[in-house]
């Protein structure tokens, strides 16, 4: 059984400065920064839930993956490996290569684990949302959807955490 808290005090920190989600699909690997997401239980498994826009790259790679995985970095650290993953879309070039981040496999999934980042959680898809923005507060949508365009969430069983204290 995963232990799901394992790190996680870490992970809350470090998610409102932004963290990588990394995916596999059949046109390449990408990353991107997110700062919004969420660990629990659904379905009696571990999960990580992330938020992606229909416009991103990533999402484009999402319609095909199988799995994805979720890399926090130190806290105050890659900093300009955030920006350059939130700034720069993958659809205009190799990101880990101007970022100069290191892809290393995974335990459990095709998606690789970036090396940098002392803590990885390696998530299998189990299930796909689209948000309903009639169902958003209006405030909300003011804030973070002025052009429509809200979110997709994926679920991902969490299939292994590692904690690599080297990064």
């Amino acid at each position: 059984m995963i232990e799901l808290y394992k790190g996680s005090e870490h992970f809350f920190k470090q998610l409102p400065k932004g963290v990588f989600m990394t995916v596999k699909g059949e046109q390449g690997v990408n990353t991107m920064t997110i700062a919004w997401g969420h660990l629990g239980i659904i379905w009696n498994k571990p999960v990580f839930i992330a938020y992606v826009r229909y416009s991103r790259y990533t999402y484009s790679l999402l319609k095909t993956a199988k799995c994805f995985t979720i890399n926090v970095p130190k806290i105050g650290d890659l900093n300009e490996a955030l920006k350059i993953a939130g700034t720069q879309s993958g659809r205009d070039g190799d990101k880990f290569h101007v970022a100069q981040l290191t892809v290393m496999p995974s335990q459990t999934v095709e998606t690789p684990v970036i090396k940098e980042c002392p803590l990885n959680y390696e998530c299998k898809l189990l299930y796909r949302q689209t948000q309903e923005p009639s169902l958003i507060p209006q405030s909300i949508q003011t804030k973070h959807y002025p052009n429509d365009d809200t979110h997709i969430m994926f679920f991902g069983e969490i299939t292994h955490i590692s904690e690599n204290d080297n990064a």
